[in-house]
């Protein structure tokens, strides 16, 4: 499974105000809401996704550190890896056993 924690992604940002300035996507929804929504997102989520599909889970596209630590912890747990790609490299940052 791969997630894409750009704005980009309506499923992880539903609820939120996302607005385009410039060509350029902005959350202007607070931090302090939006990590609550986007909480809830990414926890529907990842229990629609069937046991047999939770293996191997890639966090990637641009957004700011708290969403990265709020998909994280949703997933570290729940999948066997967790791995980051910045589209150059992709690196496990969680394995278990």
């Amino acid at each position: 499974m791969k997630i894409d924690l750009s704005l980009k992604n309506e499923s992880l940002y539903a609820g939120c105000k996302v607005e385009e300035v410039a060509g350029r996507l902005n959350l202007v929804t607070p931090i302090t809401e939006a990590i609550n929504i986007v909480g809830r997102n990414i926890n529907k989520m990842v229990q629609e996704t069937t046991s047999y599909n939770r293996n191997i889970v890639i966090l990637t596209g641009p957004m700011a550190v708290w969403a990265y630590l709020i998909v994280f912890h949703a997933c570290v747990h729940l999948f066997h890896e967790v791995r980051y790609n910045d589209g150059k490299n992709e690196v496990i940052v969680a394995r278990h056993g």
